[in-house]
């Protein structure tokens, strides 16, 4: 078991008044709202600050009760999630929301926070903590990070986090449970970085084992990540007489569940633009019943997903007749024809903002109007 190398009364002290005079004016910071802190964790996670606090005022300006927030449907809720990523986090938020309205307010325990949906024991430890004062170590990645280097713990995250949140369970003892919490936050968020930490401006730095042995770069060990594998997709550029795009939304689980995108069809990365502008012909007739000329290819986006290198390709579409959204697209649980002024209220991921501003599928480039594929409806 790791130990403190420190009286827990000494090193909280230490920790405290550093943060006292360097921690960042965040807007969640010194509010004791669990709703509005669970808001800002729940968005912190794998997501950088920066990137966050936009839409945490966005989100609360639309959302600014958990009552709201339960009494919202998930396509909304999505929508003002769209861009931020990780969407399971918007989805398990919105029942989470409906569970805590329905037994009239937050868990005031550990175990009872547990119990929510999304609520791992990070989540439960920080919002108990900070809006509650529950004394239980918040261990996420930066906390583990200093936690390891301060007791000089050298063990994959998995082992780690449970021996430090035993380790640390002194320190909230001797502080505040909420200040000390986010102190650790904050120490891991901008001194005690993974490379190169800023060891001569910590307030642990004296006691720091890591830094002792001069290990503070080798501890704690980094994660073996899977590999990604490559992931092909060909996108239809579809619009009806009026200019509307064709969006489906797909299932709610799964790859960007519950979110709209440009109808599309996975295919083999080995083909080429005409193989695979013929599959996704194929794919529009099979699956939105439509006789389908699929033209000149508008460009490509890529994006790195947690188990997955994204490459989607856009192609103009035209259906033949009368162009109808099908009701059930296959693959999909619905599809409309959607004008460019609506799409800020669809929940759309940041792969199908990034293929909408390619000029080509804005229209700024004039189409050449090559057909590649044409395939007739049965």
């Amino acid at each position: 078991m790791p130990r403190l190398p420190e009286t827990p009364a000494r090193l909280a002290a230490a920790l405290l008044d550093w943060y006292q005079r360097a921690k960042r004016d965040l807007p969640w910071r010194g509010s004791r709202d669990p709703y509005a802190i669970w808001v800002s964790e729940v968005m912190l996670q794998q997501t950088q600050v920066q990137t966050v606090l936009g839409y945490y005022v966005r989100f609360l300006r639309d959302f600014p009760t958990i009552e709201a927030l339960a009494a919202a449907e998930l396509p909304a809720v999505l929508a003002r999630w769209s861009g931020l990523g990780y969407y399971a986090r918007a989805r398990s938020m919105h029942a989470a929301a409906k569970a805590v309205v329905a037994r009239g307010g937050f868990p005031r325990s550990i175990e009872g926070l547990r119990e929510l949906p999304g609520f791992g024991p990070y989540t439960a430890a920080a919002v108990g903590s900070i809006a509650f004062g529950l004394p239980e170590p918040a261990i996420d990645g930066n906390a583990v990070r200093v936690y390891a280097r301060l007791t000089g713990l050298s063990a994959p995250r998995a082992a780690a986090e449970k021996l430090l949140r035993e380790a640390a369970r002194p320190l909230l003892a001797a502080a505040p449970p909420s200040e000390l919490n986010q102190a650790v936050m904050e120490l891991g968020a901008t001194l005690c970085a993974p490379a190169s930490p800023a060891c001569l401006l910590c307030p642990w730095s004296a006691p720091c084992r890591a830094r002792a042995l001069g290990l503070q770069e080798a501890i704690p060990p980094p994660r073996e990540r899977p590999a990604r594998r490559p992931m092909t997709l060909a996108a239809a550029v579809w619009r009806d007489a009026r200019g509307r795009l064709l969006f489906a939304r797909r299932p709610p689980r799964g790859l960007f569940g519950g979110l709209w995108e440009l109808p599309a069809v996975e295919v083999s990365a080995a083909r080429d633009g005409g193989d695979i502008a013929e599959a996704l012909a194929g794919w529009l007739r099979d699956g939105l019943g439509a006789r389908v000329a699929v033209g000149e290819r508008l460009g490509e986006v890529s994006q790195q997903l947690t188990h997955r290198d994204l490459r989607v390709v856009a192609f103009a579409a035209t259906g033949h007749g009368r162009a109808r959204a099908p009701a059930s697209p296959r693959g999909y649980v619905e599809a409309r024809f959607v004008a460019a002024a609506d799409l800020t209220d669809l929940g759309l991921s940041s792969v199908t903002r990034k293929l909408l501003a390619l000029p080509a599928v804005k229209g700024e480039r004039p189409s050449t109007g090559a057909v590649q594929a044409i395939v007739p409806s049965r």
